[in-house]
């Protein structure tokens, strides 16, 4: 009774910090959603060239993501040690580094599509690509600003504020993408230049409105007095440092799925659209593991922050436990209801989607064991950013992800005719492979502590 009391205790904290993260990860994934609904009332090449541009943002966003995310680490351990004047210079040093990367960001943006059109797009998608892109670009430093200010209150711990501010953002995007990209209420039908206006604009309100609720609280108030004195601290090295390596392993990850998807297109579109209904439903389950990754990391800040590596070590093997669970109750659903979940995008009835149908329900069966290495493995990156360790993380995903799934799964799918599980099969090796390294590593840091 006493170990399941004190399992209790170690529990809770992670719980408290993950689910706003999960919900607020789930939330935001809807904008892309009923974006994609609101073009498709356009026209097809306006949905194509939303598919386009969707997956490059996409890119570039995690990479950003993910060396802002460092922020939340230091922030983590300056809590734990009760180092406000330092969380404060953590702060104005996450800013800086924010309007630091907005400027290639923009750059990057506002010339993307003569890429496009250098790598063989039609003029018309290139075109539609364009007026998207150089809207949204007007939108990013009050983005990456408010990143900023997310990855801070993920490092004190303050997650609640974040899910009620993202949901704002949702809900003002939805309604914009639809006044604006449709015509609705007296305003012109803009199509693809009204989907990146109504991102820049929601980022705007967005930042406006969270601005004057940290500048309503004296604690944040305190916290973020001097992030207009761009000035930086010894602190934005060691942003750098750390945010890097999580940047590049997001774009490590990102851009495997993205040669998974082409991969599938050497087997047919069948394979293709079988193999996209998988990765549907492991995204949002890895939104989730994903959410207890970064508990992990603030949890572990906060108490290592305090001098705590026991307890440090506990929460990471609970929060670990806690990622195994939900990949179980999910895999279940793959299992036992693969038919239902596959109902959600086809007819299932429909002589035509038989193949499909099938395919679909051998890649859900398979995902469901994959998602199993992935929390562990997910669960174990978050607690190596506790460690401050982001390094091996990335190198673990380029042997993992890189040098053994793309090269295994290319010879077991098309040479030895294994099809589409045989990617997923290799999948799952690159991703043990990966889990047993990162597990390697965080037994030794916390040894030496």
């Amino acid at each position: 009774m006493q170990k399941i009391f004190r399992i209790k205790n170690d529990l809770s904290p992670l719980i408290k910090l993950a689910v706003p993260l999960a919900v607020t990860a789930l939330v935001q994934s809807s904008i892309w959603f009923f974006q994609t609904l609101f073009l498709a009332h356009v026209s097809v090449e306006t949905l194509a060239a939303s598919s386009l541009v969707n997956w490059f943002f996409g890119t570039v966003a995690v990479i950003l993501f993910g060396t802002l995310s460092s922020i939340n680490i230091l922030v983590a351990y300056k809590h734990g040690a009760n180092d406000d004047e330092g969380i404060m210079r953590v702060a104005r040093d996450g800013i800086l580094l924010a309007i630091l990367l907005v400027i290639p960001a923009i750059f990057l943006l506002w010339n993307m599509a003569d890429l496009f059109a250098w790598m063989g797009q039609s003029r018309s998608v290139v075109v539609l690509a364009r007026a998207y892109l150089h809207a949204l670009s007007w939108g990013l430093l009050a983005d990456f600003i408010t990143m900023a200010f997310f990855e801070v209150m993920i490092g004190l711990g303050h997650t609640r504020a974040i899910l009620v501010f993202s949901t704002l953002f949702v809900l003002l995007n939805i309604f914009l993408s639809y006044t604006l990209i449709l015509g609705r209420f007296g305003f012109s039908q803009l199509g693809m230049a009204g989907a990146g206006w109504a991102m820049a604009i929601s980022y705007w309100i967005t930042f406006v409105i969270f601005l004057a609720y940290l500048w309503s609280r004296k604690m944040y108030r305190y916290y973020f007095r001097d992030i207009f004195k761009l000035v930086p601290t010894q602190h934005i090295v060691e942003l750098f440092k750390l945010g890097i390596p999580m940047g590049g392993m997001y774009f490590v990850e990102v851009g495997f799925f993205f040669i998974l998807a082409l991969m599938m297109g050497l087997l047919g579109s069948q394979y293709q659209a079988a193999n996209q209904v998988a990765l549907q439903y492991l995204n949002l389950v890895i939104n989730i593991v994903f959410a207890i990754a970064q508990a992990i990391t603030v949890r572990m800040g906060h108490l290592l922050g305090s001098d705590q590596p026991k307890s440090a070590e506990k929460a990471a093997y609970v929060g670990i436990g806690l990622s195994v669970i939900v990949a179980f109750v999910s895999a279940i659903t793959y299992w036992v209801l693969p038919e239902l979940l596959i109902a959600v995008d086809v007819n299932i009835h429909d002589p035509k989607n038989a193949k499909f149908v099938e395919l679909a329900r051998n890649f859900l069966a398979i995902c469901a064991a994959y998602q199993f290495i992935e929390a562990i493995r997910i669960t174990y990156f978050g607690a190596l950013r506790g460690l401050k360790d982001t390094h091996y993380s990335l190198i673990s995903s380029l042997i993992g992800f890189w040098f053994i799934s793309i090269p295994i799964g290319y010879l077991l799918a098309i040479y030895f005719k294994f099809g589409g599980l045989g990617f997923w099969w290799a999948m799952i090796l690159g991703s043990v492979m990966s889990a047993l390294l990162l597990a390697q590593r965080f037994r030794k840091k916390m040894a030496i502590l």
